[in-house]
């Protein structure tokens, strides 16, 4: 009986351990430079190709950002979540790149 409760254990441990790589692994991290064309409840709103992308993100970078102007962009995407923002930097009119 030991022994059987010993292997649902181990078995249990590496079950665990692989949906964790697996979770992991199918983080997808998304950079760039991209527009934002809006905000929301959510975050901020973003031009990818011809659809829109909400990123989550906290109040105070919905405040900082400016419509309609280019950040350069880097954003990770779990599975059954909503993409979020990782850092962002305004990309100014000469193509210099300014941290927010």
């Amino acid at each position: 009986m030991k022994k059987l409760i010993l292997q649902i254990i181990v078995i249990a441990i590496i079950a665990v351990i692989a949906v964790t790589f697996v979770y992991r692994s199918s983080i997808q991290v998304t950079e760039g430079t991209y527009q934002i064309i809006g905000v929301n409840d959510k975050g901020i709103v973003i031009q990818l190709g011809n659809k829109e992308q909400t990123l989550r993100t906290t109040d105070d970078i919905v405040q900082l950002v400016k419509l309609d102007h280019y950040y350069e962009l880097r954003f990770e995407k779990a599975p059954l979540q909503q993409p979020e923002l990782d850092y962002i930097r305004l990309v100014s009119s000469n193509g210099n790149s300014h941290k927010s």
